[in-house]
């Protein structure tokens, strides 16, 4: 590195080797994030709503990536890195204590920065199923003739399979996060799972840490580096499974570190749920590395089936039992080997024909238009992390390559990175990386094996202090910026739908536009209970003659652009 920046940093005394190269790779990634994210997204053409994942990048991530390099520089002169070390001494001797402060604030971000509200209609799905679940319900129950308005049809067997015939309605995802999420929808509080699912987490990482290195002290720096994170902590406050695939990955590494029987067995019934969260790429791609290595030890057979003891009881009870209950709300779909006859085994054969046929949908060869997208959510990934988190966890992967755990946990990010190019999705909503947030835990744990790694009296030995205070800097100020973000969008979405009038019946309708996402505001309680019924709006007069002929007596009480508000009549 020459030039300007190079003088201004030979000039700091602080500096170190190792420091050096941090910052040079920091500021590099951002200048590359600024330059990337204006060519993706067409500037200077206004980024278009429609194709989310783009927008999100040019509002969000050009603000987060000039943030980073100026916590990079300022972390140069930070003058109180004692003080900061003290703090990851702190938090590895107290993981309990952080983890129980970490649940309270990312439940109060749940409910004021997030509004307790699921944004995309994958977040409604598994929160509508819950409240099915809640109910001791396999499925929701709407009116068959209003099934086209209370769940858009271009969502209706994509999001939320649904029967005409029978009104019928349930999450079109794998039940296993719904089912996570019931216990808390029951008590009306389900903006408090992912907080607690995250703090567990948060746990896990730090013993992750601690065990592989063999030194309480990176329990505390892989603790704080998910913390300082706002991909971490923005994914905990949404309705989203990708918390509880994080989770449950990080528990199946747990058990595999002492591979017994036992523990074989649990990482296989861990795994197996970890298949059935929403789908089960997550964790095949995550859990592959580990099921190679078990099939090259000596004890191979012996591994394998004691995994396969694990696995197999819930995948053949939960999945097959689940595919039974959907298969009968696409009785009447074209897409089937067999007619709907009531015979359970064409009922799972065309359940799973159907996933054939999604699976067919979205995969494909890597191309140019997949390529950047998945540049992009690199992009994402390190612009939603403490600055240089995935350059430290590299520096772990290969300075702890001897040891097979952390080869494998690095090689389970690779595999999930990778598996994503043959996905020709972009991830669309979510805060950070949503489709490698799964394995995202492997990162904070690999960087902490890096730092426990610098030695007194050696060429990095200033390092720790300056990650630690990069780390709190994120902590506070990338926080609080993504904060901002997010609740700034979720407010802007909310606020395209009608005002309603609390506490009073009624039913309001969406004038669904491509361009506003406004679609997905369409959400209503499974059993319609409650004041508020949302339906999508079919023009005035059609929405009208609904009314008219369903709810006598309703009262038109307001009309805009974004569609009408009628009172009904007290019950």
């Amino acid at each position: 590195m020459s030039g300007p920046a190079a003088r201004l940093l030979r000039a700091l005394p602080a500096t170190d080797y190792c420091i050096r190269r941090l910052v040079a790779v920091s500021l590099g990634v951002a200048v590359f994030s600024i330059f990337f994210i204006l060519h993706h997204t067409g500037y200077p053409y206004a980024p278009y709503l429609p194709f989310i994942a783009e927008y999100f990048l040019r509002t969000q991530d050009v603000a987060g990536a000039a943030l980073l390099a100026a916590l990079v520089v300022a972390a140069l002169l930070a003058p109180t890195r004692p003080a900061a070390l003290a703090v990851v001494e702190a938090i590895s001797r107290h993981p309990w204590r952080v983890a129980a402060v970490t649940f309270i604030v990312l439940c109060l971000g749940a409910i004021f920065i997030e509004r307790s509200h699921p944004l995309p209609q994958d977040e409604y799905a598994a929160l509508f199923q819950s409240r099915v679940f809640a109910e001791g319900r396999l499925t929701g129950q709407f009116p068959p003739e209003l099934l086209g308005r209370l769940v858009p049809p271009h969502y209706l067997n994509q999001f939320l399979y649904g029967s005409y015939k029978t009104g019928e309605v349930a999450s079109s995802y794998w039940p296993g996060f719904a089912l996570l999420l019931a216990p808390f929808s029951f008590v009306r509080a389900p903006w408090a799972c992912n907080p607690l699912l995250a703090a567990l987490s948060l746990v896990l990482i730090g013993r992750l840490a601690a065990r592989l290195s063999g030194s309480s002290r990176a329990g505390g720096w892989a603790m704080l580096l998910a913390l300082a994170s706002p991909a971490f902590t923005g994914m905990a406050i949404t309705y989203f499974s990708m918390t509880a695939h994080l989770l449950f990955n990080l528990a199946f590494v747990w058990m595999l570190l002492q591979p017994t029987p036992l523990r074989l067995a649990g990482a296989g019934l861990v795994g197996s749920y970890a298949l059935m969260l929403h789908n089960p790429l997550p964790h095949v791609l995550f859990a592959a590395p580990w099921i190679v290595w078990l099939a090259l030890q000596p004890s191979r057979y012996r591994n394998l089936l004691a995994l396969a003891a694990g696995y197999l009881p819930l995948i053949v009870a939960l999945g097959f039992g689940w595919a039974l209950v959907l298969s009968s709300l696409l009785g009447e779909t074209p897409y089937g080997l067999f007619r709907y006859d009531g015979n359970p085994l064409h009922a799972v054969a065309n359940f799973f024909w159907n996933w054939h046929i999604k699976l067919r949908s979205v995969v494909e060869a890597p191309g140019g238009t997949i390529v950047a997208s998945r540049v992009a959510e690199l992009v994402r990934l390190w612009n939603w992390a403490v600055p240089g988190l995935p350059l430290l966890a590299a520096a772990g992967w290969w300075l702890w390559r001897a040891d097979v755990h952390a080869r494998l946990l690095g090689l389970s990010f690779l595999t999930t990175m990778l598996g994503y190019l043959l996905i020709a999705y972009t991830q669309g909503h979510g805060w950070g990386a949503r489709y490698l947030h799964p394995a995202w835990g492997a990162l904070p744990v690999l960087a902490a094996l890096a730092l426990v790694r610098i030695q007194p009296g050696t060429r990095c030995e200033r390092s720790a202090g300056f990650v630690a205070s990069l780390a709190l800097l994120s902590l506070v100020l990338a926080s609080a910026l993504r904060a901002s973000q997010i609740q700034s969008y979720v407010d802007s979405h909310l606020a395209k739908r009608p005002p309603t009038i609390p506490g009073a019946r009624q039913v309001v309708f969406v004038r669904a536009t491509p361009r506003d996402y406004n679609a997905d505001l369409v959400q209503n309680d499974p059993f319609l209970r409650g004041n508020v019924m949302t339906l999508l709006s079919y023009g005035a007069a059609a929405d009208e003659r609904l009314v008219r002929s369903r709810f006598p007596g309703a009262q038109l009480v307001h009309s805009d652009e974004r569609g009408q508000v009628w009172l009904l009549a007290p019950v």
